[in-house]
């Protein structure tokens, strides 16, 4: 099909022009209210214990790090099913489309290949539509990461002097707005319109049903046989 057959065979599906152009500007006007994402992240610390007991602090000793620690308080915030494996740390969840929510994870320094989870602190996201409400959902969240820290220490019976604590690393994180890029948007939903127009009216016409013209059949020579009949005057002369 060239580009002149396309052009008449939109002017044929002149509706399903402007039906696609209708739905284009619809999605157009979606886009350019999309309100912003107000997002925030911060850190919580596990800070190791300052106190000894009979003067065998094993939490000194290099052998023995609070990954582990912070990796059972992850899977509990979770509900034992960790955030999606990223091989960047500087991922967010309003980058994989989230646009509310909390997202506690233990940063991964490693690749999606070979993590790598030797970080002793949590990487805390908070998203929601106002300040107001990541404000509180971060707030919450702290107090909820100290919270279950302390219940896995008192089922194991820590002593208080021997006691690991969260720290968050911003008392009050800062929130700021998330919005991508309009133009992009834009441009994208202008070309998958008409991406999706252009193949629609190529899809009608190519199972459109063909006319022959009214003259073709009487116009086509009649058809002679192969093998020759004998006239019954010829048979007698014979």
């Amino acid at each position: 099909m060239t580009a002149r057959d396309f052009l008449a065979a939109a002017l044929r599906r002149w509706y399903v022009v402007v039906l696609g152009a209708a739905l284009t500007l619809g999605v157009f006007a979606v886009v350019q209210r999309q309100a912003p994402v107000f997002f925030t992240q911060y850190n919580i610390v596990v800070v190791g214990p300052s106190g000894t007991e009979h003067d065998n602090n094993v939490l000194e000793n290099p052998r023995y790090g609070l990954q582990p620690l912070v990796g059972v308080v992850s899977t509990d915030l979770n509900d034992g099913h960790p955030p999606l494996l990223t091989g960047d740390v500087d991922a967010t969840m309003v980058g994989m489309g989230a646009r509310d929510g909390v997202q506690v994870r233990v940063p991964n320094l490693g690749t999606q290949w070979r993590p790598l989870f030797s970080a002793n602190y949590l990487d805390v996201q908070v998203a929601g539509a106002t300040p107001d409400e990541v404000h509180a959902l971060a707030q919450e969240t702290s107090a909820r990461v100290e919270e279950v820290l302390t219940q896995r220490q008192d089922e194991l019976g820590v002593p208080a002097n021997l006691r690991a604590h969260a720290v968050p690393s911003s008392a009050d994180p800062i929130v700021y707005p998330m919005q991508g890029s309009r133009t992009r948007a834009l441009g994208a939903t202008g070309l998958t319109g008409i991406a999706l127009t252009a193949v629609l009216v190529f899809w009608l016409e190519r199972w459109r049903p063909r006319r022959r013209p009214a003259g073709a059949a009487a116009a086509a020579p009649a058809r002679r046989p192969l093998v020759r009949r004998r006239t019954r005057s010829a048979e007698v002369m014979a």
